[in-house]
């Protein structure tokens, strides 16, 4: 939660202008928070953090600071000292529980911590009794702590891999959460998906590395002339400043400040809380490169267990786009399923694919796998519906062939829903039997869909056969719609039962037509 979007119940809570004037008017000193930088951890990456005491010095709820708090009370406490992170910086406050000394079963539970003119206050909720001036010991929630350094130590590699690619870049916000990073940059234009891969792949390499990392309170001048450092430089920084590197440390730096060193790796002033070794990060997946202003985009990537999901998940769905390639392959040979199951199985995954929150990169290259997979069905289909034409004409012109002089034909096809073969059939009796009054009928069972059309000759209207006279006749069989003139007429109907009796229906009408 950012400092400007607190709720109206915890604006009773939050430490104004007049409250801050109160703490100052009795000399109330500032926090000591240098205990959340207290932690330590081995070479598997397993954090161990100081789980202190402090003294509470204040309490506060309904705008006033108060001598004690009662169970189910939200309230903010103000210690003397603290190993909670408060939101600032880009990185999100910790949360976990604060326990009295004296009775663990009063428990407080912290919600949220932000700072005020150098005064850490806790929020939450009070499941015990608590006072002003009780001992208590400070449990942050660790599994989370350990989250956010991952993304934090993360964002800050993440920044020194734009600069490597895009060579003209500057930060423009972040946010640090458990369960990913969020960082906006300045670009001309939209990133590349290589260029996203590119990145991915130089954090990843960093990652590899599994370098130590260095942070250190540095005079800000000293800080300022390192060469390579990184920092939003329309924010103001105190004196002195934390400077956080990765792979060098801050004593080399300031020994050669116009050196190489800030060019090689990430350095950057930063007070938020990191990991000892940038291998603790684990995987690291860029999910969304996107634009949130003009001039301005913004990336969201995941790291430690979230990023592995993510790997395991485009995994699986690569996986997936392989057998269906297979299956598609297949079944130019067996026919085993239908061109209209596998159409929707490509829909099916790319929809999958386009939800998934892995990696940006993968994500492009599976929907073009499965973009191909789809031209090669439309090809396929394309390819289907020219032999069936090709087969229908030849059909027909052997039907005119056997009896070029016939006074009428209804006829059947085998083109299922195919429109343009029946068309082509009509366009054969038009041209080579222009005396002959014809009705083709299509069937396609699998789409519940009949297909009729006609056509008559100029000179068969005068004995009252006409077009689309004889096309109504069975679009009430087949349960369809038809349209069309004297001379030309189709319909098509849901009715695929009733093809034998609209055939013998047809044939009726045009022989008492005709006779």
């Amino acid at each position: 939660m950012s400092q400007g979007s607190s709720s109206a119940k915890e604006d009773t809570i939050g430490l104004d202008v007049h409250a801050l004037n109160e703490l100052q008017q009795v000399n109330v000193p500032p926090t000591d928070d240098s205990l959340k930088y207290n932690y330590t951890a081995d070479d598997g990456g397993v954090y161990t953090f100081e789980q202190p005491t402090a003294k509470i010095i204040r309490i506060r709820y309904d705008k006033k600071f108060q001598e004690s708090v009662q169970p189910g009370q939200e309230c903010g406490l103000l210690l003397d000292r603290t190993s909670f992170y408060a939101e600032q910086g880009g990185q999100i406050f910790d949360e976990g529980f604060i326990v009295k000394e004296q009775s663990e079963d009063d428990e407080f539970k912290v919600k949220n911590v932000q700072v005020r003119g150098g005064y850490v206050l806790h929020v939450g909720t009070a499941e015990g009794v608590f006072t002003v001036g009780d001992t208590v010991k400070l449990y942050i929630d660790e599994p989370r702590r350990c989250a956010v350094m991952k993304n934090h130590t993360a964002t800050h590699i993440l920044n020194f891999a734009l600069r490597d690619v895009l060579k003209e870049t500057d930060q423009k916000g972040s946010l640090v959460a458990p369960d990913r990073l969020r960082f906006d940059f300045s670009a001309k234009g939209a990133m590349s998906v290589v260029d996203v891969k590119a990145t991915e792949e130089i954090v990843n390499n960093m990652v590899k590395k599994n370098e130590l990392v260095y942070a250190k309170e540095t005079a800000l001048a000293m800080a300022k002339s390192i060469q390579g450092l990184r920092a939003v430089f329309d924010e103001v920084y105190p004196d002195p400043v934390r400077v956080v590197s990765v792979g060098i440390p801050v004593e080399d730096l300031e020994a050669d400040p116009t050196g190489s060193g800030g060019q090689v790796t990430t350095v950057e002033f930063c007070g938020g809380t990191h990991l000892k070794q940038s291998g603790h990060i684990g995987d690291f997946v860029i999910t969304t490169e996107e634009a949130i202003s003009k001039g301005v985009r913004r990336i969201i990537a995941l790291t430690g267990s979230e990023a592995h999901k993510a790997v395991h998940k485009q995994e699986l769905l690569q996986k997936s786009v392989n057998e269906l390639t297979q299956k598609i392959e297949d079944n130019s040979q067996t026919q085993q399923f239908t061109e209209k199951e596998l159409n929707k199985n490509i829909v099916a995954l790319d929809d999958e694919v386009a939800q998934s929150g892995i990696a940006y990169w993968k994500r492009d290259s599976l929907r073009s796998e499965l973009k191909a997979l789809k031209k090669k069905m439309d090809d396929i289909d394309k390819a289907r519906k020219a032999a069936v034409v090709s087969r229908v004409t030849e059909e027909s012109k052997k039907m005119i062939e056997a009896d070029p002089d016939k006074a009428y034909t209804v006829h059947v096809f085998d083109a299922g829903s195919n429109a343009k073969a029946l068309d082509a059939a009509m366009k054969q009796y038009k041209a080579l039997s222009p005396r002959t009054s014809a009705m083709f009928f299509s069937v396609d069972q699998e789409a519940s869909k009949i297909l009729c059309m006609s056509c008559v000759p100029k000179d068969a209207h005068p004995s009252g056969l006409n077009a689309k006279a004889w096309v109504d006749q069975v679009v009430p069989l087949i349960q369809g719609k038809g349209g069309g003139k004297e001379l030309s007429a189709q319909a098509t109907g849901t009715n695929t039962q009733a093809l034998e009796e609209a055939v013998q229906v047809a044939t009726d009408f045009a022989k008492l037509k005709l006779s």
